[in-house]
C-alpha cells in the first residue's frame, strides 16, 4: 500500500504543468459547493431513497466487476461507466448534499472493489472523477429549480453530461496536451451509451416514487449495457492489428473472400511495401518506426473508399481491396496513395521523419478467381517495384517467358 502511494504520488507530482492546479481546484469546488448551494432538508424518505440507490448501485457494480475491468483495461479515452443511472436518479431525488454524498460512497466502492486492480487506473484520477460527478450532479440538481415541467428533467440530464464531459476532457487534454479534444469527447456509440443511462437514471427515479419494489428490474439492463458495448470492442480489436488500426490479415482475407464471393464485377488488389522501413528502425527506433506504420496506414484508409477494406499483411507491408473497379481506377488510386504518402511528415520524440514512401503492385480479380492468386500477382508486382527504384507503382503482368504468379490472375480476366 505505501508503494501504491508513493507512485500515485510521483505521478501526479511529475504530470504536466496545470494537471495538479486543475485538480485541486475541481475538489475544493466539490467540497464546498455542496455546504453552501441552497437545499431542502433531509427526510426520512430522502434515507430510504438514499439506501435503496446506493444498495443498487453496489449490486450492479459487484454483478458487472469483472467486465468493468476489462473495459477499464481496454479504454484509452474518457472512460463510460454505469454509475450515472445511479447518480442521475440520486439528483432527481435527493438533497443535494445526500445525492453529492451518494457520488462520493459510490466511487469509493468502485475504487476499492473493482479499478485499484486495474494497473491504469490512478487513485488520484479517481479521485478526480469523483469530484468531476460530483460537479455534475450540482449542474443537474440546478436545472432542476427551473419551473419547466418534464422539460426540466431532460435538460437536468444535458446538464449533467454537458458538465461530466467538458470537465473530463480538460483533464485529459492536460495530460496529454498533443490529443485533440475531438478525439476526447468520445465516438457517437459511447455517447449514446451515456445518454441511454441517463434515461434509465430517469426511470429508476419514477420507479423509486411510484413502485420502489420494481428498481430490481433496472439492474439487468444495467448489467448487460456494458457486456454488449465490450463484445463488439473486443470483436472489432481481434479483428484490427493492435499497432496501426486496420485488419489484421486474416480478418482481411476473410472479409475479402466474402466480398469476391458475391461480386459480379472485377475488383481491384493493392500489395503496399514500405521502403526501406528496416533504415527507419535502426535509424530512429522501433517505436518511430511503428509512428511510420501507423501513419502510412491512416494515410492509405484515408485515401480509399470507405468501404474498401485495408489490412496489414505482415511487417511494412499493408493490402487493400477495392472492390467493383477498374484496372484504370485502381492504378489511379494506388497513385494517390502513392503521393500521399511521401508528403509524410512523421513526428516521433522529438524527431520528425521525412521522404517515406512505398512500393505498389497492382492487380485484378475477376470472377471466378481465386484471392491467393491475385495477391501473388499483386505482390510480384510491387516487388518488380522495388526492383525498378522503390516509390513506384506497378500494375500485374503477363510474362510468358518467365514462372510470374499472376498468369492465373490474367487467366480469370475476360478478354
Amino acid at each position: 500500500m505505501d508503494t501504491a502511494r508513493i507512485s500515485n504520488g510521483a505521478r501526479l507530482l511529475t504530470a504536466p504543468s496545470g494537471v495538479m492546479p486543475y485538480y485541486l481546484t475541481l475538489e475544493l469546488a466539490s467540497v464546498v459547493l455542496p455546504v453552501i448551494l441552497p437545499g431542502r432538508a433531509v427526510t426520512g424518505q430522502d434515507w430510504v431513497w438514499f439506501a435503496a440507490v446506493l444498495a443498487a448501485a453496489v449490486t450492479q457494480a459487484e454483478l458487472s466487476a469483472q467486465v468493468e475491468r476489462m473495459r477499464r483495461f481496454f479504454t484509452s479515452n474518457p472512460h463510460v461507466n454505469m454509475t450515472s443511472v445511479w447518480l442521475f436518479a440520486g439528483a432527481l431525488l435527493l438533497p443535494l448534499s445526500v445525492a453529492c454524498a451518494l457520488a462520493v460512497l459510490m466511487y469509493a466502492h468502485l475504487w476499492l472493489r473493482i479499478w485499484r486492480e486495474v494497473p491504469a487506473v490512478r487513485l488520484y484520477r479517481v479521485v478526480c472523477s469523483t469530484a468531476t460527478v460530483v460537479l455534475s450532479v450540482v449542474a443537474a440538481q440546478s436545472i432542476l429549480l427551473l419551473p419547466l415541467g418534464l422539460l426540466t428533467v431532460v435538460l437536468s440530464g444535458a446538464a449533467f453530461m454537458l458538465v461530466n464531459l467538458v470537465l473530463v476532457v480538460i483533464g485529459f487534454r492536460l495530460h496529454n496536451p498533443s490529443r485533440s479534444i475531438l478525439s476526447l469527447t468520445g465516438t457517437w456509440p459511447e455517447n449514446l451509451l451515456e445518454a441511454t443511462t441517463l434515461c434509465l437514471g430517469g426511470v429508476a427515479a419514477v420507479l423509486l416514487i411510484e413502485h420502489p419494489a420494481m428498481i430490481g428490474l433496472i439492474l439487468l439492463p444495467v448489467v448487460m449495457l456494458p457486456r454488449g458495448e465490450l463484445g463488439t470492442k473486443l470483436h472489432l480489436m481481434s479483428g484490427h492489428d493492435a499497432k496501426t488500426g486496420v485488419l489484421t490479415v486474416g480478418e482481411w482475407q476473410r472479409r475479402a473472400s466474402a466480398e469476391l464471393a458475391r461480386a459480379e464485377q472485377p475488383s481491384g488488389v493493392l500489395m503496399i511495401d514500405v521502403d526501406f522501413f528496416k533504415r527507419i528502425n535502426d535509424t530512429y527506433g522501433h517505436l518511430a518506426g511503428d509512428a511510420v506504420l501507423r501513419a502510412v496506414a491512416s494515410t492509405i484508409s484515408r485515401e480509399v473508399r470507405k468501404y474498401d477494406l485495408v489490412g496489414r499483411f505482415g511487417g511494412e507491408e499493408f493490402v487493400v481491396l477495392l472492390p467493383t473497379t477498374s484496372h484504370s481506377h485502381a492504378l489511379s488510386i494506388a497513385e494517390r496513395i502513392r503521393q500521399a504518402v511521401t508528403r509524410l511528415e512523421v513526428t516521433h520524440s522529438g524527431a520528425v521523419m521525412r521522404g517515406v514512401s512505398v512500393s505498389v503492385g497492382v492487380a485484378m480479380h475477376a470472377s471466378g478467381g481465386v484471392l491467393d492468386d491475385v495477391l501473388a500477382a499483386a505482390d510480384h508486382a510491387m516487388y518488380r517495384a522495388k526492383k525498378h527504384g522503390r516509390n513506384q507503382v506497378h500494375a500485374a503482368v503477363r510474362e510468358p517467358d518467365g514462372p510470374d504468379p499472376s498468369r492465373a490472375w490474367v487467366a480469370t480476366l475476360p478478354p
